[in-house]
């Protein structure tokens, strides 16, 4: 990230700091989320922490914004509160490291200017350190929980990827995917929801529409998976794709647990080198992590229920 753009992000979120209730001269409760209160102050930190992980939110009403940090925050504080209760305290610090590394790395910046930019959008690493651990435990919790429900089928999955390593062409289609991935409470909430999410889409994007409808914790990086091979994807995914032009996106996909809408921002044709170990690795890992996050989506909003959420 360079100099240039690394000021105009810090603009960006200045422009935030005082709408509404969220002015940092005098500091509110504004929520609790049973024992943990939620000031203005925070929620300014948390526009300021989204914003920093993707300026494409600049583009967003201020109204959008701020609900969109507030459910933020909120779900943040509802992991938390949950994991405290199955007794998931502390983390390797190594680990937590790592990530923080991997979050310099994905904003292009490093050490110096990275401590410059979060010194001038009043946050600090311990801050982020304490949203990264949440996120690593909570994953935690979820695995301890659903690792039996999990199930993949290593075999068609093998049988599938000798049959494409054996092709003599040995090409296939990648695609570069974002997600929007949504529980309905009930069956009326579908159609309800299509049409706002279709709506939003049209008037500020997919990826904007993701940080704001998205329950994946791919919603703060505007809904983004990255690169995903075609023997990643399952066969209902692959015939929503095929027919997709790179800008669109697709209906609404009936998976267990939710619905899914996938965004192709981009595709090509790769060549397929890596070992045969090391793709099947990949691909069941892949499995693995889609079908988790399927099931932290369906824990959570179990979880937001039964917990006590005030609106001060």
């Amino acid at each position: 990230m360079s100099k240039n753009k690394v000021l105009f992000l810090i603009i960006i979120i200045i422009n935030f700091l005082n709408v509404g209730n969220l002015s940092a001269n005098k500091i509110e409760i504004l929520y609790k989320v049973e024992n943990y209160p939620i000031t203005n102050k925070d929620i300014t930190k948390e526009i300021n922490y989204l914003i920093m992980l993707n300026d494409k939110l600049k583009k967003v009403s201020e109204k959008d914004l701020i609900q969109y940090a507030t459910k933020s925050i909120i779900k943040e504080k509802v992991k938390k509160n949950e994991i405290v209760k199955n007794l998931y305290v502390g983390q390797n610090d190594e680990v937590v490291e790592n990530q923080l590394k991997i979050l310099k790395n994905n904003l292009n910046l490093g050490d110096e200017e990275f401590k410059d930019l979060i010194s001038k959008l009043d946050i600090t690493e311990n801050y982020l350190k304490e949203k990264i651990e949440v996120e690593i435990l909570w994953n935690k919790l979820i695995y301890r929980i659903y690792k039996d429900k999990v199930i993949i089928d290593t075999l068609s999955i093998s049988n599938k990827l000798k049959k494409d390593l054996e092709d003599p062409s040995n090409f296939m289609e990648e695609y570069l995917l974002h997600e929007i991935l949504y529980t309905p409470s009930k069956t009326t909430d579908i159609e309800n929801n299509k049409l706002k999410i279709d709506n939003s889409i049209k008037e500020i994007g997919f990826e904007n529409t993701a940080n704001i409808y998205s329950l994946s914790d791919s919603s703060k990086f505007g809904g983004k998976i990255g690169w995903v091979k075609e023997n990643q994807l399952t066969k209902e995914i692959l015939l929503n794709l095929q027919d997709l032009k790179i800008g669109e996106h697709t209906d609404q996909i009936n998976i267990p647990g939710g619905i899914l809408i996938l965004f192709l921002k981009n595709k090509r044709q790769a060549k397929l080198t890596l070992s045969f170990d090391d793709e099947l690795k990949k691909i069941i890992n892949i499995e693995r992590n889609r079908q988790l996050d399927k099931y932290s989506s369906i824990y959570y909003k179990k979880v937001e229920i039964n917990t006590k959420i005030y609106d001060n």
